[in-house]
């Protein structure tokens, strides 16, 4: 069952903003900013977008590259655009979820695509190509871009996490998840926790929520169909989005089996019945209208994935 991550996390946002405000505001209302060691950006004629069908960040990579200060060329004929930079070349072809980077192979999950006479590549690809450090502010819908990195930048060949991803023990990084990927959860240890679905979309880091976080999955139990859990204690202003929906006819919208927990206080119990495909668990954190932290629990995967870096 396909996960779409930023997907249930927007609808958790409408969600919220509905419950606390009589105006909708549209998501995607405001164009996906980019800065490059705190400098904009600007794309005159080619702008960075989510792509629907894999909810990755897509972004145009000349003008990306140009900011890192790597020279671009485009073969029309092979379809392969060619940056170089110190003496480093990375090479990657329209169609295909991979790119050479001086030799070596690195793959993602998107392919490099075509669009208006532009190269667009997800852009976690500028991380493992130019071993630079990606967040993704989701409330500006602005990407920020680190080159000057302590240590140099580089890459390994291999998908390189930004600092603070789960899992990552980088020091300095202030991750005090006791949960990385891979860790098995809930009460018995029957959930595992897996990498973001889309990394580039994880909430910034907040240490403030991630304790509140970390009791909610410790509580989860899955016994004879039935997935059951405790609210935890919320830091002070923060309120819940909380909801299981079922997905297993594949579509969205309200059906029988879905439920809203939204109404459930600090130290209330929660079950839902999972049938048919399944579906998954949505419980998020906001402090007025802005979503702070969040955790998917997908169902009956029994898999776990952050909404927010750790």
């Amino acid at each position: 069952m396909k996960k779409i991550r930023f997907v249930k996390y927007l609808l958790g946002v409408a969600l919220m903003t509905a419950a606390i405000s009589p105006v909708t505001v549209r998501a995607d209302s405001k164009d996906i900013q980019v800065k490059v060691d705190d400098v904009s950006v600007q794309f005159p004629d080619a702008k960075p977008y989510i792509d629907p069908s894999t909810s990755r960040t897509m972004i145009p990579i000349r003008f990306v590259s140009e900011k890192l200060g790597a020279s671009v060329e485009w073969d029309g004929a092979k379809q392969t655009v060619t940056m170089t930079k110190e003496g480093k070349q990375i090479s990657l072809k329209i169609g295909e979820k991979k790119a050479t980077v001086s030799g070596k192979q690195i793959t993602f999950d998107a392919a490099a695509t075509l669009q208006n006479n532009r190269t667009f590549v997800p852009l976690r690809f500028v991380s493992e190509a130019y071993g630079a450090k990606v967040d993704w502010l989701a409330t500006e819908r602005l990407v920020l871009i680190t080159t000057n990195l302590p240590g140099g930048t580089g890459t390994s060949g291999t998908t390189i996490p930004g600092a603070g991803q789960p899992g990552t023990t980088n020091p300095g990084s202030g991750n005090t998840s006791t949960s990385g990927v891979g860790s098995k959860v809930g009460v018995d240890g029957q959930f595992t926790v897996v990498a973001p679905s889309d990394p580039d979309m994880l909430l910034p880091k907040d240490p403030v929520t991630e304790p509140a976080i970390e009791a909610f999955i410790a509580s989860l139990k899955y016994e004879n169909g039935i997935v059951s859990g405790k609210i935890p204690e919320l830091p002070a202003g923060h309120t819940i989005n909380f909801h299981y929906k079922d997905t297993s006819d594949g579509k969205w919208g309200n059906r029988a089996n879905d439920k809203d927990f939204n109404n459930l206080k600090p130290g209330d119990t929660f079950s839902a019945k999972v049938v048919g495909a399944g579906g998954y668990l949505s419980f998020g954190l906001f402090k007025g209208a802005e979503g702070k932290n969040g955790v998917v629990v997908n169902l009956p995967d029994m898999t776990i994935e952050w909404e927010a870096k750790r």
